[in-house]
C-alpha cells in the first residue's frame, strides 16, 4: 500500500512513523503541514499543459489528414489517378513518426518538419527513378494528394518540395505520357547509391542468412521458388540491412541516354533506408529452415561447421546451393560466393 507508483503521498500516524523509522532510519521526514516543492509543482503543471497541447495538436492534425492517418484512398504511381496530374512525395519515416504521435500524443513528441532532405542527395537531386518508386523504393516514400499537401504546408515545416508531374507529349493519338520529378533525378548519386548498396552486401558482419534443409530430391528443383528466396528487410534479431537494389533505370523522365555515370557514395541515404524499413517485411521462416549469423569474410568451410551444429549434418555430407548455384569451394569466402544478408541456402 506504500508503493510509490500507487500512492505518492499518504498520511500516517505518529506511531506508524516511529515504527517505519526503525526500518528506514535514513528516510527523510515530512510533516503533514509541509508544502509540496514549488518547483516540482511548476514542472507538473507545465507537463499537464504540454500534454493538453499535444492532444489538441494531434486531434487537429488527425482531423485535417484523416486518410493519410488511416492509410486510406492512397494514390499509386503504377496506376496513376485520373483526376490529378500532380502528386507530392514525403518520406515514409515522416508519416510513420507522425502517426505515432497522433495515436499517443502524451508519449510521443510532435512532428514539426516533413524532413524531405533525407530523400535527396547532397546536390539536391532526387535519389529515385520513377520505376524504382513503383517497386523496391516504394516503401521509403509516401504519395500525397494535392489537397493533402496544402494542409501539410500549413501544419508542418516543409524543407523541400518533391513532386511528380504527369504530362502528355507528342502529336500522336494517344499521346505519350511522361512523368517528370521536381527536383530531377541525380544520375551520379543514384549510380553511387547502387554501387554502395552492392558493396555493403559483400562487406557485412554478423548478418543473418537462412539455411533450408531439403528432405527429398523433388524439393531441390523448387530452389528458385519465390517463397524460398524472398529477401527480408529485417533479421531475426531485428537487425536491419539495406535490401539489394538492382535498379539501373536511365533518367527519371524515361529517356534512354547511355551516358556513363560517375560513382558517388551516399551514406546518409543508405542510413535512411535502414531507418524506415517495416517489420511487416521480415523474412518468414518456413519449416526446416534455420537462421545463422555469418560474416562475408568467413569461408564456406566455416559455414558448413555452423550448419553441422544446427542440423547435425557432417560437412562432407552437405550439398549447399543458392539460387540454383552449387557452393563447393570450401576455401572461398561467403562474399565471393555471392551469399548476401537474408539469403536462403538450400541444404
Amino acid at each position: 500500500e506504500l508503493c510509490i507508483s500507487e500512492n505518492e503521498r499518504r498520511l500516517v500516524s505518529k506511531e506508524a512513523w516511529s515504527k517505519l523509522q526503525q526500518y528506514f532510519p535514513k528516510a527523510p521526514e515530512f510533516p503533514s503541514y509541509k508544502e509540496c516543492c514549488s518547483q516540482c509543482k511548476i514542472l507538473e503543471r507545465e507537463g499537464e499543459e504540454n500534454e493538453a497541447l499535444h492532444k489538441m495538436i494531434a486531434n487537429e492534425q488527425k482531423t485535417s489528414l484523416p486518410n493519410l492517418f488511416q492509410d486510406k484512398n492512397r494514390p499509386c504511381l503504377s496506376n496513376w489517378p485520373e483526376d490529378t496530374d500532380v502528386l507530392y512525395i514525403v518520406s515514409q519515416f515522416f508519416v510513420e513518426e507522425w502517426r505515432k504521435f497522433v495515436r499517443k500524443p502524451t508519449r510521443c513528441s510532435p512532428v514539426s518538419s516533413v524532413g524531405n532532405n533525407a530523400l535527396l542527395c547532397p546536390h539536391g537531386g532526387l535519389m529515385f527513378t520513377f520505376a524504382s518508386m513503383t517497386k523496391e523504393d516504394s516503401k521509403l516514400i509516401a504519395l500525397i494528394w494535392p489537397s493533402e499537401w496544402q494542409m501539410i504546408q500549413k501544419l508542418f515545416v516543409v524543407d523541400h518540395v518533391i513532386k511528380i508531374t504527369r504530362t502528355e507529349v507528342g502529336d500522336a493519338n494517344p499521346s505519350e505520357t511522361q512523368y517528370i520529378s521536381e527536383p530531377k533525378l541525380c544520375p551520379e548519386c543514384r549510380e553511387g547509391l547502387l554501387c554502395q548498396q552492392q558493396r555493403d552486401l559483400r562487406e557485412y558482419t554478423q548478418a543473418t542468412i537462412y539455411v533450408h534443409k531439403v528432405v527429398d530430391n523433388k524439393k531441390v528443383m523448387k530452389d528458385s521458388a519465390p517463397e524460398l528466396n524472398v529477401s527480408s528487410s529485417e533479421t531475426e534479431e531485428d537487425k536491419e540491412e539495406a535490401k539489394p537494389d538492382g535498379e539501373k533505370d536511365p533518367d527519371f523522365n524515361q529517356s534512354n541516354g547511355g551516358t556513363k555515370r560517375q560513382k558517388i557514395s551516399h551514406q546518409n541515404y543508405i542510413a535512411y533506408q535502414k531507418q524506415v524499413i517495416r517489420r511487416s517485411m521480415r523474412h518468414r521462416k518456413v519449416r526446416g529452415e534455420k537462421a545463422l549469423l555469418v560474416s562475408a569474410n568467413q569461408t564456406l568451410k566455416e559455414l558448413k561447421i555452423q550448419i553441422m551444429h544446427a542440423f547435425s549434418v557432417a560437412p562432407f555430407d552437405q550439398n549447399l546451393s543458392i539460387d540454383g548455384k552449387i557452393l563447393s569451394d570450401d576455401c572461398a569466402t561467403l562474399g565471393t560466393l555471392g551469399v548476401i544478408p537474408e539469403s536462403v541456402i538450400l541444404l
